[in-house]
């Protein structure tokens, strides 16, 4: 499934998309990218 993960780095906020197989799976995956970064939340998308 496809996930977007919100991430905070330095006060700014930014996007990721990744594919995971749950939210705690997608979190995991974005911090492994991007490492200093603090994950708020993880919400399921589509693409259309």
């Amino acid at each position: 499934m496809r996930f977007i993960v919100h991430l905070r780095k330095n006060n700014k906020e930014f996007d990721e998309v990744v594919l995971a197989n749950n939210k705690e799976e997608a979190i995991k995956i974005a911090l492994e990218n991007n490492p200093d970064s603090e994950a708020i939340k993880s919400e399921w998308i589509y693409k259309m």
